[in-house]
Formats: structure tokens, sequence, C-alpha cells
């Protein structure tokens, strides 16, 4: 009989040890963890858990006070016993007989991590029972650090809160690794009846807990005596602190490309909080006063990482305020024509002081205007550049080619630019593309770092992309970097920055704005020699704003978030990387037989087959050099090195600047072969009917002009406004108004007839 019931009760022990063993196999603590951005060691944003918990993902080892606390408060002899504490157990059983109601749990840290798991069900006696077997179980699959740890993670401690890292930070705005003794001892008292007390509520009750746990931190020697009267006098948290919301969008972008819950980006926490700050105040009062909702701003190290990342400052609804306007595509207006102006230094084609013609000019019926709807007639490349002019930049480009530009910004990276050149025409050097804040950001990031003598690198936001792979294939070189963003400190700044330069705090910034046609963006860009700062400001829906340019909008914030920077030294002049050359004083170009004057400019060293001066030569003139002559037109003649501009150049010239380039006039009787233009249509000081259509429409006038064989391109002036320029057929249709008109018409050697008539209603 004894040997039956040994044996039955072998067989129960082994069903039961393997019952338990299957128990291990079924454990598993769901991962339903609320997702964090940190910057540095704080919280930057965050979303609550599927299951809406505050429940954050601890990485480590639990902090020595934490787990100390705990297991004073919960379970003393938790390192001693196998999951559950018989003691414990019968004092319990024999409480709650005696009452007839449940007024003790007996458990053990091990056994409420059970209940846990099995998602805190009512407790029963079969409950119970069930506990204490996955407690065992438990025991077997963790080591008791392992348990405390998890305890720790998934208990809860008031509300949505759960596990001690989202109790540090809900209640006490900091990492669980820099809790106090007084703040752990704390926390470690809430789990035992978290419905009961937390922040908010039962103070009272919450204090004696506090001070029942500390008493016995001090008892056990664990703090000192005046610790603990320290301690004592210690406030406890009134209430829950609200995580921050400082970068929703990079959030959703962590979550889209990891199955992780905690992210660690490179931005800088305070940088972060100032450049919302300040980029608030300037959208709030562009929205009042200008009906502008979006803006967007890029701070980046000049290593690659971002340091601060406003997607979309904060709008109120119908502002498309869910866009990460920094990764969607828009108009870049003139931000692109540094690259232009730096792959045309590279090859020798310009030098910074050449001179490039500012008047009308017509490709394929394309175009295009300066800002100011003036023309300069000449300017040098560096004054064209900064000064943003759009018609030496379309020459440029129309120069050295679309195609060839359009595979330099590839090799720059500029993806979304992928586009047939037919497809942009010249209009891309003015914003006919579209790119990325993103790009654009990394592109004047690397033009820096070429310029510093290191190689173009990616962006990187997230902490385990640290490690960058550098790009060495770049179509422009460290010298022509720098040369452009030496160019680009010229550019003149916002109002609100005058007299910069006499502040002890100056920070030289190699800038460009840039806005899209339609008034629908408005770009602001810098670099130093650590940082670029870009700024964009505008509608994500694309509705254009008047007043809406990068100069008034956008550039004084990027000047205001450059001055949240530290001071950064000037980039050091590349000797290696630039050569020095002499050019024509006044050109800017090679010199010629006839450049009298030269001066020394840096150039970059592989630049070679730059183009000569086209501007001066050497003409004959009368003894008093007042006049020109032909050869044996005079008996005594002189000849002299003249820098003249060609007539349709010096006539703009002469109308912005009121000085003229043009050569001396002929002496009368030395004329060379007479240039005749004449305008047979209109006639001078004709009036005229204009006829109409079927339709009961008025018909264009037409205008006729005949020229000499030494005459080959027309420019046509209606009332002052160029209208048209016509080549070798010299008609053109002219859609006027009635009442008097002025026609002028100028010829590109200098030739011009003006008539003036009258159209009739």
């Amino acid at each position: 009989m004894k040997k039956q019931i040994l044996k039955y009760c072998i067989l129960f022990s082994i069903s039961i040890f393997l019952y338990i063993l299957y128990v291990t196999t079924q454990i598993k603590f769901e991962d339903r963890f609320a997702y964090i951005l940190y910057a540095e060691d704080k919280i930057i944003n965050a979303q609550v858990s599927k299951d809406q918990q505050w429940r954050i993902q601890c990485s480590g080892e639990l902090p020595l006070p934490m787990a100390t606390c705990l297991q004073l408060y919960e379970d003393q002899y938790f390192k001693y016993h196998p999951g559950i504490n018989p003691v414990s157990i019968c004092k319990a059983v024999y409480t709650n007989l005696k009452s007839g109601k449940i007024e003790r749990g007996g458990s053990t840290i091990t056994m409420q991590l059970a209940r846990i798991h099995e998602g805190n069900q009512a407790r029963t006696y079969w409950q119970k029972s069930k506990e204490i077997f996955l407690a065992l179980a438990l025991e077997i699959k963790y080591s008791k650090n392992e348990i405390l740890r998890l305890y720790a993670q998934y208990a809860p401690y008031g509300g949505n809160t759960v596990g001690y890292c989202a109790a540090a930070r809900r209640y006490y705005n900091k990492d669980a690794s820099a809790l106090s003794w007084t703040e752990a001892a704390t926390l470690s008292v809430l789990p035992n009846s978290p419905s009961k007390i937390y922040p908010g509520k039962s103070e009272q009750e919450f204090i004696r807990k506090r001070n029942f746990l500390l008493d016995k931190l001090l008892s056990n020697a664990y703090i000192d005596t005046i610790s603990h009267r320290m301690a004592l006098l210690e406030d406890i948290p009134k209430q829950s602190h609200v995580f921050p919301s400082l970068s929703p969008h990079l959030l959703q972008d962590f979550k889209n490309v990891s199955d992780e819950f905690n992210y660690h980006s490179t931005l800088d926490h305070s940088l972060q909080k100032s450049v919302l700050r300040i980029g608030q105040q300037y959208r709030d009062q562009y929205a009042l006063t200008s009906g502008i909702d979006n803006m967007s701003v890029l701070v980046i190290r000049n290593d690659g990482s971002i340091a601060a990342y406003a997607a979309n400052i904060s709008c109120q609804s119908n502002c498309a305020k869910d866009v990460d306007i920094l990764k969607s595509l828009r108009s870049p207006g003139s931000t692109l024509k540094p690259f232009l102006y730096g792959v045309n230094l590279e090859r020798g084609l310009i030098t910074r002081n050449s001179l490039l013609e500012d008047v009308p000019v017509f490709y394929n019926g394309y175009s295009p205007s300066n800002y100011d709807k003036k023309h300069r007639g000449i300017v040098s490349a560096e004054k064209a550049l900064t000064e943003s002019l759009n018609i030496p930049a379309v020459n440029l480009l129309q120069q050295y080619g679309t195609h060839s530009f359009l595979n330099d910004l590839e090799r720059m990276e500029f993806t979304s630019i992928d586009k047939s050149a037919d497809h942009y025409g010249l209009s891309l050097i003015l914003g006919g593309g579209e790119v990325s804040p993103l790009e654009l950001g990394k592109a004047y990031m690397n033009l820096t770092r070429v310029a510093k003598g290191e190689n173009p690198v990616d962006l990187y936001i997230d902490q385990k992309n640290k490690t960058q792979t550098e790009k060495a294939l770049y179509p422009i070189s460290q010298g022509t970097a720098y040369l452009v963003l030496e160019m680009l400190k010229g550019v003149n700044r916002p109002s609100n920055e005058d007299g910069w330069q006499y502040f002890e705090t100056k920070q030289d910034i190699s800038w460009k704005t840039g806005t899209s046609f339609g008034l629908r963006d408005a770009w602001s860009v810098g670099s130093n020699k650590d940082y670029t700062v870009l700024v964009w400001v505008g509608n994500a829906d694309g509705e254009g704003k008047p007043g809406l340019t990068g100069i008034s909008k956008a550039a004084p914030v990027m000047f205001d978030i450059f001055k949240l920077l530290q001071k950064s030294p000037n980039l050091s002049l590349p000797h290696h990387a630039l050569k020095t050359i002499y050019v024509c004083a006044e050109s800017g170009y090679m010199p010629n037989a006839s450049c009298t004057k030269t001066k020394s400019t840096h150039h970059p060293k592989n630049a070679n087959h730059i183009s000569q001066c086209k501007f001066h030569a050497f003409v004959t003139l009368d003894k008093t050099k007042t006049f020109r002559v032909y050869q044996g037109c005079e008996d005594e003649v002189v000849s002299q090195s003249k820098f003249s501009l060609p007539p349709i150049v010096n006539n703009y010239y002469k109308i912005f600047t009121g000085l003229s380039k043009a050569l001396p006039p002929f002496k009368d009787g030395c004329k060379g072969t007479q240039q005749e233009l004449t305008i047979l249509h209109p006639a001078q000081r004709s009036e005229i009917l204009l006829p109409v259509d079927i339709d009961d429409e008025k018909q264009f006038l037409i205008g006729k002009v005949l020229t000499n064989n030494s005459i080959d391109s027309l420019y046509w002036f209606v009332d002052h406004e160029l209208l048209t320029v016509t080549s070798q057929n010299h008609e053109t249709a002219l859609d006027l108004e009635p009442g008097e008109h002025t026609l002028t018409v100028v010829a590109s050697n200098g030739v011009e007839k003006t008539h003036n008539f009258t159209v009739l209603e």
C-alpha cells in the first residue's frame, strides 16, 4: 500500500513538474510598448502603445535603488523563495478564511508577475492556484534579476502608466537611471495598489506608504539618518508630466521604417525646442498677416547628422499640418544657381569677376526676366549670383548645356530632378524642377564639406547610422566650392539684419534665397563651417501669396536660427586647390592683346581654357582721340585700346547706370559703310485705324522694318517696353490699345529708329 501511494505521489510530482515545464514554453510577455523618440536622453515625441498604455520599453539593468525598494516593499524574501512563499500564503489563507473575504494575497513578486502575465484576472482561489504554477514556471525560465526586471517593466504605476521607466518619465520627467533613493521609494509603493494611490490621488496614504518604505531603507542601512530626514520632507509628485510633441512627423518616419519602440535621434533637444519656438512665432505672424500657413526648418551639422527637424510648424486645422514638407517636392526657385555658377567656374567658362550680359533674351519663345523687371546691361558673375539675377543665369545654363547640368545635379544626388533636359529646358535654373528641402539642405551641406576638403556624405538622423560612407564622385572641386561660398557671403541680408557686421557675435554665412514662380515657395538656405540651415515658407497646398519671397519671409527665420548656434570659424583658404591667375581688370576674362590692366584673382586649380576678353580692342582715333576714323581718312591717327560694350548691352547699361561704355563716334566724313534701318510701318506721326474681323474683334497692327545686310537682329520696344526680337524677317504683330504710342527699333550694332503714331478708336 505504501509503495502504491509512493508511486502515485511520484507520478503526480512528475506530472506537476512536466506541466510546469510546459507552462514555461507558453510564457510570453507581449511587446506592446509606447513609441518613444529621444534626442540625447530626453524624450521629444511619444505615442501610447496599441493598448493605449504608457508602457516604455526599458533597456539595461534595473537601477539599484529601484530594485532594492521594490524588494523591500513587495517581497523581502524574493531572493530566497522558489517563486512562492509558503509562510505568506498560509497567513493569507488564514486571514481570508477568518474574515470570510479576500483581504490578503500572500503574493510574491514572482506571483505578481504571473498575475500580470495572466491579464490581472479576478482574484479567486482557482486563479491563485494557476498563478502559483505559473510563478514556479517563471522561476525555472528566468533568473531572479530577470524576474525582478520584468516585474518592474510590466507593473502598473497608476492610470495608464505601466513600468518603472514610464513612471520615472511621467512623474519625475527623468530617466529611471537618474532616480534618487527617495524617488525610487516613491514609485515603488505604487504597484501595490495603483488604482487607489498615484500622483494626484490619496496623497496622505501615498505619503504614509512612501515614508514606511523610507523607514525600511534606513533600518536596512541603504540610506543614512540625514538622508532619511531629508527624504521625509520631500514632496511627492502631484501629477503626471505630458510628453512633448516636438517632432511628430519624425516619430512617424521612424515607425514606418522600423519595428522597434525606442528611437534615438541625432537631434539636439534644446535646439529643437528653440527652433520650434522661433518658427512658431514667425508662422503665426505670417498666417495672421499674409495667409501663409506652413513653415519647415532643417538644421544640419556638417558631418551629416540632423540637429533640428521641424517638418511642418504647428498650425490649426485645414492647413495640411500632417504633411512632412521636408520630404515634399517643391520648386526650388533660384536656390540651384550657386551650383550652376560652380560648374561653370570648374570648367573655366567664367571667373568670379567675368562680365555677363543682362539684356532681354528670347530662347524659342522663352523670355526670362529679373525679379525687379530691370536689365543692367552687363554685370559681374559674382554680382549676378549675389543679386540672384535670372537672365545671366539662364544665359549661363544655355551656354553650359541643360543636359550637362542635369548630369551634375545627379552626381550631387538631386534624385527628384529625374526628367530629360527637353522636359525642363532653361527654366530649370529658375525653379522649373522640383526638389525636397532635405535634398537641397544636403546639397548645401556637401558644398561646404567639399570646400573644407571633405568628401560628400548622406544625411542621417538615426543614431545607429553614425557610420557614414563618403562619396568621392562630385562635379565641383574644393577650390570651386570655396569660391562659390565666398561669393554667397556677399548676398545682401534682410532689413532686420542691417549692421550685422558690427556686432561681436557676427557670423559670416554663405547663403541664398529662392522664390518659386507664382510666389508659392519661399526659401532661405545658408551654411557656415559647422552648420547648414534651411527654411521653407509657403502653403502646403501650393497656393501662392503676395509678398511670399525668400528674402522677406524665409531669410529672417534662418538668421534668427543661426543666432542659436555656436559661432563657427571661417573656412580656411585652400591654397593647394586654388591658383592665382591674372584677368582683365575690367572684364574678368583672360586678357587679350588689347587689355592694358590686369588684376589677380583666385581660380580653381584645374580649371583651364578660360575665355579671352571680348570687350577690349584697339581702335583707330583721330589725333584728338575724340573720334574714330578709318585708316587713310586722316593723316594723323592714333591706335588706342578701348573697353566697350555691344550697342544693345550698352543701351541697357546706360539706362540702368546713367553711364555709357560705347566706342567714340565716327568723325564726320570718315565713316565706313552706311548701316541703314528704316521703319516701314507704322509711319512716323501716322494715325491708324485697326481693322476688325467678322467677329468684330480688332486685328493686330503689323510692324515692318527694312535693314541692310550688315544688321542681323532687331529689338522692338513699344512704349519703352521690350516686345520681341526679330532676325532676317523683320515683321511682328503689335497688340495695341487706342491712343498715342512710341515704337523704337534697336539693331544689335546700336543703330536705332523711333516712330511716334496714334491708334484711333
